[in-house]
Formats: structure tokens, C-alpha cells, sequence
């Protein structure tokens, strides 16, 4: 029954995640382009997606055990170029909701994880050799969730929640394939200095409750936060509309306090980008130049 209710808060939340974020950049009815003088537009491209595949965790707060099992996913991706320079500039928001089912190696418990991101940030792009655009920039966001234990009737909770800033990479490169028009993407993001929540060694969250809130912040990087997520996708323009199709791998470690959390993801995303991502030609020819995000 707990499971089928997450569940449906998860697809709830999912809804309620697409329906603010793709507010989050100004569209008009025709679903992107936004004007910025008589000789260029700047079109905004959303990225909305569904993701399947499996998780292990291993959150010694809760148990010695690793944890294995399947993951859910929705995520959305917003990018357009920069009113200033913007065939160099890029601005990119990406907000995603998390849900797993887990169950430890003997099949005999079940953990369920329900976690949530969001990133706003900057990037420079350029053209390399081979048809390539490189983008570096960087990011600030926050993340947030819990991973529940059902037979822990100690601590059944392990909360997570961190905070900071990010480098963020992608490369793409555009080809043709006969009448089909594709474009190869790898997006790889760093969380790099942050802070984040951690009790101590042993103390539960009725201490912190009582007033024990010593420590309990603490300063992230590498060495003791380490987390990356990488997309790789292939995606296909039809002109008005486009699919995507992609790998997803995230990790994240985190050891505080002799707390060790280790959190690793392999996933298959679909998704479909509304407008397409303008590599195919479309039969009525924009007068103004449109300047894209993706490539």
C-alpha cells in the first residue's frame, strides 16, 4: 500500500514538475521563438523526458547492506541563447524528480527513495574540428530527498539535502542519414563545491528534533561529496517536433561522520523536444535567423 502511494505521488509530482518548470522561460504560442531584433531569434529548447532503469545504494545510516532495484524518472531540460553574444552564450535550467524501489540482498527488506534536483546556469560554446560545439560553463543549484527503510524501526529515514555550485560540459555534433536529420549529444555535469546535511555518527533525527542541531552542515567537494551525472542521447529531428533517446549514469557519494552514502544509476531515458531542435528545414522559411542551443 506505502509503495502504490509514493508511487502516485511520484507521478504527481511528475505532472506538477512539467507544468511549472516549462514556464520557467518566456515561449510564445508558436512554442519558442522569441524576437530580439529584426534579424535574429532565439528559440527556447525544452526537453522533457521519462527515464527507466536501476539503482544500488548503499546508506550506511540505515544498514551495512547495499541495495538494489528499479528507478523512475521524469526530467526536463530548458536552454536558448543569450540576449549578449548569442552565438557564444548559452543560458540552460534542468529540474528533475527521482523515485527507486529497492530491496537488500536477500530479498527479506525493501528501501524506497523519493529525490529531487534543480540547476540554473551559464555556458560558453565554440565549434571544434569534426562539425563539434563544445560548451563549458558552470551551475548553481539544489538537491533534495529521503531514502526510507521499512524494517529499521530506529532510524527508518536517512534525509539528504545539499547545495551549491557546479561545472557543467557537453559536446554535439549534427549529421544526416539520407532524409533523417540527427544530432549525437553528451551532457556531463560536476557538482563541485557545496553544502550539505549530514547527522552525526549514530544520532537520530529525535535528537535533532530535541534541539541537537550541531554539525549537521557541512562543507562538499570531491573529496567527500563527489557527484557527477552524464547524458549521452541521440536525437532525431522531424522538423516540427523531435525524439530523443539516451543513457543516463549518476553517482553520488558522500562520507561524513563515518557515514558512508554511495548512490549509483544506470538508466534509459525517451523524451521529445516541442519545435524540434531546427537542423531539419521546414517548409515555411523563417525570415529571421534562428540561433539554437543545442548545436
Amino acid at each position: 500500500m506505502l509503495i502504490k502511494q509514493i508511487k502516485r505521488l511520484f507521478l504527481s509530482l511528475t505532472v506538477l514538475l512539467i507544468g511549472v518548470l516549462s514556464t520557467a522561460f518566456s515561449v510564445n504560442a508558436d512554442n519558442t521563438v522569441i524576437q530580439d531584433d529584426s534579424l535574429s531569434s532565439r528559440p527556447v529548447t525544452g526537453i522533457y523526458s521519462l527515464e527507466i532503469g536501476r539503482t544500488n545504494v548503499l546508506a550506511t545510516y540505515l544498514s551495512p547492506l547495499h541495495y538494489t532495484g528499479a528507478h523512475y524518472g521524469a526530467t526536463g531540460e530548458w536552454s536558448k541563447a543569450l540576449p549578449f553574444n548569442p552565438e557564444k552564450m548559452l543560458m540552460h535550467f534542468d529540474g528533475g524528480i527521482e523515485f527507486c524501489s529497492l530491496l537488500n540482498p536477500a530479498h527479506t527488506a525493501r528501501m524506497v527513495g523519493m529525490t529531487g534536483d534543480f540547476r540554473w546556469g551559464m555556458s560558453w560554446r565554440t565549434n571544434i574540428p569534426w562539425n563539434m560545439m563544445l560548451t563549458l560553463g558552470g551551475t548553481v543549484g539544489i538537491d533534495g530527498g529521503a531514502y526510507y527503510l521499512m524494517r529499521n524501526s530506529n532510524n527508518p529515514v536517512q534525509a539528504m539535502a545539499s547545495a551549491g555550485l557546479g561545472l557543467r560540459a557537453s559536446l554535439a555534433r549534427p549529421f544526416r542519414l539520407g532524409k533523417l536529420y540527427f544530432l549525437v549529444r553528451d551532457v556531463v555535469s560536476l557538482p563541485s563545491l557545496s553544502v550539505f546535511f549530514s547527522p552525526q555518527y549514530g544520532e537520530t533525527y529525535y535528537e535533532i528534533y530535541l534541539g541537537n542541531h550541531k554539525g549537521l552542515a557541512h562543507a562538499g567537494w570531491w573529496g567527500n561529496n563527489f557527484r557527477i551525472d552524464n547524458r549521452l542521447s541521440l536525437t532525431i529531428d522531424f522538423g516540427r517536433t523531435a525524439l530523443t533517446l539516451g543513457y543516463r549514469f549518476k553517482a553520488d557519494t558522500q562520507w561524513s561522520d563515518h557515514l558512508n552514502t554511495k548512490i549509483f544509476t544506470h538508466s534509459f531515458m525517451i523524451g521529445v523536444i516541442p519545435g524540434g531542435i531546427g537542423l531539419k528545414p521546414k517548409a515555411d522559411k523563417e525570415k529571421l535567423k534562428s540561433i539554437y542551443s543545442l548545436y
